[in-house]
């Protein structure tokens, strides 16, 4: 499964309900020691009381063996309002109001499975297609990196909207996932942000293309990282791999093998020589941002995942802004949001329409390609709106009767 698809399954979402205890020991968590055999005693009345003690029995072996699926249940409307904080005197209080929505992951034993299998407002998934190649250690600080990627992007997006000079500037590489078995696997975790391979800085990620073209498989070079949340800077010494083209069938075309091994996957050739690699799948370029006009702190909530992106960008909007541009509706809104305002997928979008049409809402904005998932669960009240950029939402709420303080009347 692509990077981009196991992105979408960031869909936010709070963490699970439930420790998987086999997996959380997997994962160098705490190890959870394995449930008693429960002491039943029962009689046995010819042929039915057997059945009956059997049943008993395994509906209690079928509720504590878990099973790799997860259950995708709907969440519940939070207003956004409720979640951002600016500078005392800035914020605007509106009829109207803009809400984001999650879902819950629900890792599942063999007797849930059946039950959320039968449940009609439930979505069962294997872990292997919420995960990835990614350990529950790893997904969840995917989902931290994320959220911090949604918050900042909505942030500069809002700001810019409104006129202010916000910039996102880039300024690094974002490990999402290091490659298994790959020099990444060996120093970087997920969220560290690469600046610079030996000595050459990176800020994007042709940059770091570049800076690894510059050396040859097996060469050691020096990374120069820094964390997601803007620590120190440290560094790190790696050897780089190269560059294998995946065998057919395999869900990712290319691999980075260490030099010497894999020897049956012939090699990526850039100008005639294999092809160096760190072993990093689905890099996420990173941004500082700049010209921020005052502070803007947007809280999380417990939710993980990028898919609040466009809610927190419409209700930041909303805060600042002296005219009401939800018209003094109820919306609610799920995408991811570029730093160039571009609304992008998310995941279960079914689960996340039961909610807000539970909590209330008027309208729902989608991407493009959620819209019929949406509107087969809105109901008879809840309108469905498709939108592919922060422009077009806006327009739309324009339309029904929401309105924007120009920036040019601003400041």
């Amino acid at each position: 499964m692509s990077t981009a698809t196991r992105r979408a399954w960031h869909l936010g979402r709070r963490a699970p309900q439930v420790a998987d205890d086999a997996a959380t020991a997997a994962d160098g968590g705490p190890e959870v020691a394995a449930p008693s055999r429960p002491r039943v005693r029962w009689r046995v009345v010819g042929v039915g009381g057997s059945v009956a003690a059997l049943l008993v029995l395994a509906a209690g072996i079928a509720s504590v063996v878990s099973v790799p699926y997860y259950a995708i249940t709907p969440g519940s409307g939070v207003p956004v309002s409720s979640l951002v904080t600016v500078p005392k005197g800035l914020a605007r209080a509106h009829l109207g109001a803009v809400m984001l929505t999650d879902v819950e992951l629900v890792p599942l034993r063999a007797l849930s499975y059946l039950y959320y299998e039968l449940d009609s407002s439930a979505q069962v998934v294997p872990s292997s297609e919420l995960f990835g190649t990614a350990s529950s250690a790893q997904y969840q600080a995917q989902g931290v990196v994320d959220m911090a990627d949604a918050r900042q992007a909505a942030t500069v997006v809002a700001l810019r909207t409104l006129g202010y000079p916000t910039r996102a500037v880039p300024s690094g590489v974002t490990v999402y996932q290091p490659e298994p078995d790959s020099a990444a696997s060996h120093g970087l975790a997920v969220g560290d942000v690469i600046t610079a391979v030996d000595g050459a800085t990176v800020r994007t990620l042709a940059g770091l293309v570049a800076a690894l073209g510059a050396h040859a498989p097996g060469a050691t070079v020096d990374v120069a990282v820094r964390t997601s949340a803007g620590g120190a800077s440290h560094h790190v010494r790696l050897r780089l791999g190269e560059i294998r083209v995946a065998s057919s069938g395999s869900s990712t075309p290319e691999v980075c093998a260490p030099v010497g091994t894999d020897t049956a996957l012939p090699p990526l050739e850039v100008h005639g020589a294999p092809a160096p690699c760190l072993g990093i799948v689905g890099a996420l370029q990173a941004y500082t941002t700049v010209g921020l006009p005052f502070p803007v702190s947007i809280s999380a909530d417990g939710i993980q995942g990028p898919s609040a992106g466009l809610a927190f960008t419409l209700g930041l909007i909303q805060k600042l802004d002296r005219n009401d541009l939800t018209a003094g509706l109820k919306i609610a809104a799920t995408g991811t949001i570029s730093v160039t305002g571009q609304v992008g997928d998310v995941g279960g979008v079914a689960q996340k329409t039961i909610a807000v049409r539970e909590a209330g809402a008027a309208l729902f904005f989608v991407p493009p390609s959620e819209y019929q998932a949406a509107l087969a669960h809105a109901g008879p009240t809840l309108k469905v709106l498709a939108v592919s950029s922060i422009g077009q939402a806006i327009s739309d709420l324009e339309q029904l009767g929401g309105r924007l303080v120009p920036p040019s009347a601003r400041h």
